[in-house]
């Protein structure tokens, strides 16, 4: 099985070998012995490289959430010794995972020097199906999503400034608003769907240009090309130097929360408890979405 996916992600029977540490024909032989106990053929193979097919697919998908329960059944066995430690992947929003969750981490290695967290950035979606499926211990997002599979706690609130360059006047029209081209994320992003909100909030359906980052959207802000909407986490430097300005419309407040997510599972790791003793001393609220 571990062949398999070797060969799959690698694309390539001569560097699953490599990765491996093993010879090509043993890596051959594995794929193939594995398709004669399946009586079926998993992998296409011609001139051009490898392909899966709709079997191949099948048994990627199941084989990769059996390694994920083999590797996650290993760790907890492992820490019926009682010492915190291992691995713990947590999977964070582009804005409190490059804007908060390092310090927390750095103050979690400091009382635990075993633990070894992983972190994943990505959007609020990815990340919901990546806790539903157990992919990961912890999940930050930007988003209420609710889902029998997942356990959610409401972290600190967010507040969220429109922001434009240095020469945007401070006190815009409503007219301004509705006429300014605004720097918005990808979809499936939290911050994302919150300025969408804030759209029909401020009663503007505005041109928009899409950007799949936060620090891009920035530039774009600063260079002139418009304005946004981000969280307070995201601009405090810009906002210091001058480069960026908040602009204020008719003391409108705008905010929002960080929601904390874990699997829906019986057993966490000693890694995974310490990381959420250490969020949950901080949450506003708790609620478990599978009730």
């Amino acid at each position: 099985m571990k062949v398999f996916i070797a060969v799959v992600e690698e694309e390539s029977f001569t560097k699953a070998a490599h990765k491996l540490h093993m010879t090509q024909p043993a890596v051959s032989s594995y794929i193939r012995q594995l398709e004669e106990e399946l009586d079926i053929t998993l992998i296409e193979r011609s001139t051009r490289g490898i392909r899966l097919n709709a079997a191949g697919e099948i048994y990627y998908h199941h084989a990769k959430e059996m390694m994920i329960l083999e590797s996650r059944m290993q760790h907890l066995i492992i820490d019926l010794q009682e010492e915190t430690k291992g691995p713990i992947r947590i999977g964070a929003s582009y804005t409190y995972g490059e804007y908060i969750l390092p310090s927390m981490l750095a103050s979690l290695i400091e009382k635990y020097p075993k633990i070894v967290p992983e972190v994943h950035i990505s959007n609020s979606a990815t990340i919901m199906n990546d806790i539903r499926s157990a992919t990961l211990d912890i999940g930050i997002i930007e988003d209420e999503i609710q889902d029998l599979k997942v356990n959610m706690t409401r972290l600190l609130k967010d507040e969220m400034h429109v922001i434009g360059n240095a020469g945007f006047p401070d006190q815009p029209t409503h007219q301004s608003l509705k006429e300014a081209t605004w720097l918005i994320r990808e979809e499936g992003s939290g911050t994302r769907s919150y300025q969408e909100q804030a759209f029909i909030h401020l009663e503007i359906q505005p041109k928009t240009i899409t950007l799949s980052s936060t620090q891009a959207i920035k530039n774009a802000v600063a260079s002139g090309m418009g304005l946004s909407l981000l969280s307070k986490h995201t601009i405090h430097h810009e906002l210091e130097t001058g480069r960026l300005k908040r602009i204020e419309y008719n003391n409108v407040s705008l905010e929002r929360h960080f929601y904390l997510l874990t699997p829906d599972v019986r057993f966490h790791s000693t890694s995974t408890l310490a990381l959420l003793d250490m969020f949950n001393s901080t949450a506003i609220e708790h609620h478990d979405t599978s009730r």
